[in-house]
């Protein structure tokens, strides 16, 4: 599962009725986990995976920019779109993906600007749980 990508794909491809309209371009996005629970691991494992930054780097295309999200979203078949809503630069969604571990539970919320986004994601599988806050920014032109 494709979780990184997903929540960007989530939080950046505002459809064309949606304001504020995303802006293609290069971006770069910072998750960091908050919160996690895992039963059975130790607790020195869980606090190295605790508050250390993930950044990425992607070009977000015209066409990827103007799709609808949900298209997007769907994309990944081991995954199922609950609960989606863009208003006025804010996002709430909910997905249902299939795992190795067993079903898992997504679910994002925060707000989005044409060249930033912020959000907090929560996934639970079973016993484990992990939240993460992610954030992004357009910095400029596709290279």
């Amino acid at each position: 599962m494709r979780t990184p990508i997903l929540f960007a794909a989530a939080a950046l491809a505002a459809p064309a009725t949606a304001a504020p309209q995303v802006m293609p371009g290069q971006w770069q996005s910072t998750s960091v986990v908050e919160h996690m629970t895992m039963p059975g691991m130790p607790p020195e494992a869980l606090a190295m995976m605790k508050g250390r930054p993930t950044t990425v780097r992607y070009c977000l295309t015209p066409e990827e920019a103007a799709a609808d999200p949900r298209k997007l979203l769907n994309a990944d078949k081991s995954c199922t779109v609950k609960r989606f809503t863009l208003n006025a630069g804010t996002i709430d969604a909910e997905m249902q993906c299939r795992t190795d571990q067993g079903p898992a539970t997504i679910s994002m919320k925060g707000r989005y600007a044409a060249d930033s986004y912020e959000m907090t994601s929560r996934m639970t599988n079973g016993p484990m749980t992990m939240q993460s806050r992610v954030t992004a920014r357009r910095l400029g032109p596709c290279k």
